[in-house]
């Protein structure tokens, strides 16, 4: 087995893979030894990959050790694509992950990958594999609490995925702000790569995914588990190069 960890803002997703197979999944928004062990649950674990996006738990490399070998991903592992930022070292794992990941579906640039989570990302590989990057937004929630946050009188909402125009109420205006805003930024970047990249692909991962890809007016593939199935791509990969 291999084992992945994506760790976020807000939660670590944990996958145990069997070759290209996930065999278990499980997720934290508080992750501790316990929780961890338990969804090993004493498989054998070959070797580890980990990103970090968030905050890496203090306990994680001390508790892994003995488990097997592991490594946190990083710009300079082999990838399956060619990383052309300008600053490699500053890229999100997340981000490189779940570009793998798409990869690893078998879909074929040019590719934009989408994570909608803390915040959106939109990710473009070219037609000859080249990671040229992309943009970074606020996610969802991260724009109802700002509007909560920075004035006097707006409150805070908990958002729902509702693609209604024309908000009646403030409550209802927000809400329409957060998602529909969201909805419209994505088909607009969505709109300019189609006509900079011919036969472009779409998928969409993150924790606002599937409801942002059901609300969006093109065809996307909708992968809630992306960034592990990129994880154990390069984990693989790295492991086939060894």
């Amino acid at each position: 087995m291999n084992l992945v960890l994506d760790i976020g803002n807000t939660r670590i997703k944990a996958g145990l893979f069997d070759g290209d197979a996930l065999v278990r999944k499980s997720r934290s928004h508080q992750p501790n030894r316990e929780w961890l062990a338990a969804f090993i649950d004493n498989d054998h674990v070959r070797s580890t990959l980990y990103c970090v996006s968030g905050r890496e738990p203090e306990w994680l490399p001390e508790f892994l050790t003995p488990i097997s070998p592991w490594r946190a991903l990083d710009h300079r592992m082999a990838l399956p694509f060619v990383n052309k930022y300008e600053t490699p070292e500053t890229l999100g794992r997340d981000r490189i992950a779940a570009v793998a990941g798409a990869l690893s579906m078998g879909l074929k640039p040019p590719l934009l990958v989408i994570d909608a989570g803390t915040c959106i990302t939109v990710n473009f590989l070219d037609r000859h594999f080249a990671f040229a990057g992309g943009s970074i937004s606020p996610g969802i929630g991260m724009r109802a609490k700002a509007m909560h946050a920075f004035t006097q009188r707006l409150p805070q909402i908990d958002w729902k995925p509702e693609a209604v125009l024309t908000g009646t109420n403030t409550t209802a205006s927000l809400n329409t702000g957060v998602f529909m805003g969201a909805v419209c930024e994505i088909e607009g970047m969505i709109a300019r790569y189609k006509k900079k990249a011919y036969r472009l692909q779409i998928c969409m991962t993150g924790g606002d995914g599937p409801d942002l890809a059901n609300a969006l007016k093109y065809p996307i593939f909708a992968v809630p588990d992306l960034v592990l199935l990129g994880l154990n791509h390069i984990l693989r990969q790295h492991a086939a190069d060894d």
